[in-house]
């Protein structure tokens, strides 16, 4: 039987649509929006879709009867009703270890250019201001204490990378034992506020959950250093946008970097735009060239597996607890 996929424009990387047109019959959908989806799903009898950042709605599910399985080429589900898929008969399929190094060197990125003040010793030199090299020394990272959320595979690679720069690695994350965190070097912390308390740099590295959601608020800058940098990298519902600019103006922490935002696109008016202490990139951790094609292979992969009822467990996502996905 030949599968029909569905992708949607724009989609994943050439290499990945070759893939799957040497293998299957693929057929691009012009747009993310619902009812395009679900018409374009129905008129060609597709049972399998690769999705990027559209929404797919318990809707899509209810009314595409021949679907069997939906596709995204990253770590994140966030955007899938993955209920309705279950619920639908649906698998809902992720690829968990794509792009984990990508993140981790944007992590070290995030945390050498605060550490520099790269974007403030970059607008004064452009301003012809020389003399702010005598007067805003940055620091080194080398015996600073970094505090990972979230010690999955992106948390694991900021690790090893991080323990090359001489720092001190502590990690919070509810669901790896302290033995395994030793084994790397690294120290568990059963608190999250008595690991904010010591660190210097703080990276995010969790799936958004019921209970990671907000988890970064008023009270938890609160409980950091005034010199200490915080990296989201994780999803921008987990920290509270709103209270890290109070805390940054307030001079509660010493500065930000932020790959991921909510609402994404976040609005050019985002008062955190204004600051020279916030770093800001659009949500491309995981994005390099090296990655997105790396990505597209094996999210083509992963999806003819499924359809042909080979399921690669590491990727399917709804056969396990999704409160627990690790990235």
């Amino acid at each position: 039987m030949e599968h029909t996929v569905v992708l949607i424009h724009p989609t994943i990387h050439q290499a990945g649509v070759d893939y799957l047109k040497e293998r299957c019959k693929v057929v691009m959908a012009p747009d993310g929006e619902e009812s395009t989806l679900i018409r374009v799903i129905n008129e060609n009898q597709a049972t399998g879709m690769i999705a990027r950042l559209e929404p797919i709605s318990r809707r899509i599910f209810e009314s595409c009867p021949t679907l069997k399985a939906i596709q995204e080429p990253g770590v994140g589900l966030d955007n899938v009703d993955v209920v309705a898929a279950s619920e639908n008969g649906v698998m809902a399929l992720n690829v968990p270890d794509g792009n984990y190094t990508t993140v981790s060197e944007h992590a070290m990125l995030f945390i050498l250019a605060c550490a520099q003040n790269l974007l403030r010793a970059d607008k004064n030199v452009r301003m012809g201001n020389w003399s702010y090299r005598d007067t805003n020394l940055p620091c080194d990272v080398q015996g600073k204490s970094l505090l990972l959320i979230g010690f999955g595979r992106i948390g694991k690679s900021v690790a090893e990378k991080a323990r090359v720069f001489g720092m001190n690695i502590l990690a919070y994350d509810a669901y790896v034992p302290a033995d395994v965190m030793e084994a790397q070097g690294v120290q568990k912390v059963n608190h999250l506020e008595d690991g904010l308390r010591v660190a210097d740099f703080v990276t995010l590295h969790l799936p958004l959950t019921d209970q990671t959601r907000g988890m970064m608020k008023a009270a938890q800058f609160r409980s950091m250093k005034k010199t200490a940098y915080i990296c989201n990298l994780g999803r921008g519902p987990m920290l509270d946008e709103g209270d890290l600019y109070q805390a940054l103006i307030n001079g509660e922490i010493a500065g930000a970097a932020l790959d991921v935002f909510d609402p994404e696109p976040p609005s050019k008016d985002n008062p955190l735009f204004q600051l020279d202490n916030v770093i800001v990139t659009p949500h491309t951790g995981g994005d390099t060239l090296e990655s997105r094609k790396r990505l597209a292979i094996m999210a083509a992969k992963s999806l003819l597996s499924a359809m042909d009822g080979q399921p690669q467990k590491a990727n399917w996502a709804n056969c396990r607890n999704i409160k627990q996905l690790r990235t």
